[in-house]
């Protein structure tokens, strides 16, 4: 048995319905990417917010510690600190965790955006190929039409005969 490779409408549906689907994927994908994007933008600026607290709350350990006043209150001061100190450390693994996620949804969105990409070329290529089937086909029927019409002004004795 051999393959047909006949210009087949319904292959050409087939490949627009996969390609439709292949660009909603593509769409979810960015979303989904863009969605990510704020999620790590957001856990960049808790970090940048727990810094600033981190830099506000050691400038004032410093100015109390050097004001002379209570050492339980410059050791409680040192506690808050390093468990701000501790939120920074346990926000640095959240961004890493988020970047690693946006990784993999950009890597989703590409591998999407690619198969959006390799439909419309075989779309083209189909249409392509019917284009240059419906050329071929007018291309034939102009020359049967040419060699009737050439045949007509023949002597009769030299015409064809189809019996």
């Amino acid at each position: 048995m051999t393959y047909n490779n006949t210009l087949d409408p319904q292959r050409l549906q087939t490949l627009q319905t996969l390609h439709a689907q292949a660009v909603e994927a593509s769409q979810n994908c960015g979303q989904a990417v863009g969605r990510q994007q704020e999620v790590l933008r957001s856990a960049q600026s808790k970090l940048e917010q727990l810094q600033s607290y981190a830099t506000q709350y050691r400038e004032q350990m410093h100015a109390v510690g050097t004001a002379g006043s209570a050492w339980s209150q410059v050791r409680d001061l040192r506690g808050f600190v390093e468990r701000i100190d501790s939120a920074i450390a346990a926000q640095h693994g959240e961004i890493a965790r988020q970047q690693q996620a946006l990784a993999a949804c950009t890597a989703q969105w590409t591998a999407a955006r690619q198969r959006e990409k390799a439909f419309e070329v075989l779309i083209d290529q189909m249409q392509a190929q019917t284009r240059q089937g419906q050329k071929a086909s007018a291309l034939k029927s102009l020359q049967e039409w040419a060699v009737r019409r050439a045949s007509q002004f023949l002597p009769s004795s030299q015409q064809r005969s189809d019996f």
